[in-house]
Formats: C-alpha cells, structure tokens, sequence
C-alpha cells in the first residue's frame, strides 16, 4: 500500500543506481589497452578498490570526529589515492604512467546504470522529486548524471555536509534543503546499513535488491518499507491504488 507522505526520493548511487563492478573494469580495459596483458583478476582488483572506499567513508561518518570537517577528503582524492596503494600491492607500477593513473582514477564518475535505472527513474521522477543522496562527491555525480543520462531533479553529497553517510547530518541535512520533513522523503538504496542509518533519522525506506551487492547481508521485507527488485516494480508499489 502506498504511504501518501512520500514527496521525494533519495537514492543511493553507487550499486543502487549504477553497476560499477562493471563500469570500472571496462573503463580500466578501454582505456589502457595494455591492462590486458598483466595477470591482474580486474573484478578483484575493482572490488578491492570499492572495499578500500567503504573503510574510508565508514572511518569519516562519525559526527564525534571534531576534525572531520576541516580535513574533509573528497570520494575522488581518496580513490585517486587509494589506486596508487592497489598499483604497488599489484605489481603493475610500469603498466600505467601518472597521468593514465588520473584518468583511471576518474572512472568512478562514468558508471552506468541498471537495466531498469532510466526507465524506473523516470517513472519515478513523474511523480516525486528524486535526487541523489550519495556519498560521492558533487562533480562524480554531475558527470555520472550526463554520462548515464539520470533525471534527477536535484544532486545531493555527502560533499555538502563535509561528513559521510551513515551520519545523521548527510540523511536530515537532504531532507532540510527539500524543506521536507523525514517522514515525507523516502530512501532507495540497495544496502542495509545506508537504510537502516535513514529509518533512524525518520525517513522511510526502500530495499532494491542488486546483483553483488550487500553480500553477506540477507535483507528481509520486513526491514524496510518496500522491497523490490528493480526501480519500476518500486514505482508501481508506490503509485499502486
């Protein structure tokens, strides 16, 4: 049954909204053709990169942290330093110069989307405004929005706020801007610590099961509001008589 408060979406972006596992690689490959002839597992080598993220987010989302905001360090500067880390563990220091390094680095804000990810948000945008709540940040957004063609009516970053999600500044400082109340937004994201983070600040929340992610994780229906498996079955849920 719908919950008629809902007037906006926030989405999770990355594994949510995009496949990056994919993305990645296939950049990484495209753009340096040379990538092939090394033994690197490129799926292992991207997952780790992404574990190397979740570490960095979850150790700057606490709001105790005083000194968070002035050394704030953006999702791009950490990628880009974290690749450097990941070309010596891997042995390929001689495969890419700096200047290759930085286009790779680079290759989280050309990610494309789900199957059902332009076709599901639009539907959705017909109805709700829908942005991004995303701790990506505001550049990676804008060039992935263009480059996956995503209609979102508005960008939010974790960026903004100058803290990660799961802080509660990044879920109600989004709902602020909206001049919404929690209860009326609702949060779509396909991992349960991102959800749970935002049913505690007030909002409601949708699980969209996606392929790889929240491994180890099982979410059930009974956690979250709505549990879907794609973005148009959450439309039709939503907007459902």
């Amino acid at each position: 049954m719908a919950i008629p408060e809902i007037k906006a979406l926030l989405f999770d972006v990355f594994g949510t909204v995009v496949d990056w596992r994919t993305s990645v690689k296939e950049y990484i490959l495209a753009r340096s053709p040379e990538s092939i002839k090394t033994s690197v597992d490129w799926n292992e080598f991207t997952q780790e990169w992404r574990d190397g993220y979740f570490k960095f987010v979850s150790d700057n989302s606490n709001d105790d942290a005083a000194s968070v905001f002035n050394s704030f360090l953006s999702v791009d500067q950490q990628y880009r330093q974290a690749l450097d880390v990941l070309v010596e563990k891997y042995g390929i220091e001689g495969v890419w110069t700096e200047e290759q390094k930085d286009d790779i680095a680079t290759s989280w804000h050309y990610l494309k989307g789900w199957d059902d990810t332009v076709e599901g948000l639009t539907l959705l945008k017909s109805k709700f405004i829908i942005g991004t709540l995303s701790n990506g940040n505001m550049r990676l957004l804008v060039d992935m929005a263009k480059y996956a063609e995503l209609p979102w009516d508005v960008v939010f970053s974790s960026e903004l706020f100058k803290i990660y999600k799961p802080s509660p500044r990044v879920y109600l400082g989004a709902t602020e801007y909206l001049q919404l109340k929690p209860e009326n937004v609702l949060m779509v994201a396909a991992h349960m610590y991102d959800l749970e983070a935002a049913k505690e600040n007030g909002l409601y929340t949708a699980y969209v099961v996606r392929r790889g992610e929240d491994i180890g994780r099982t979410a059930s229906p009974e956690e979250v509001d709505y549990f879907v498996s794609d973005f148009v079955e959450l439309y039709k849920q939503l907007t459902a008589e």
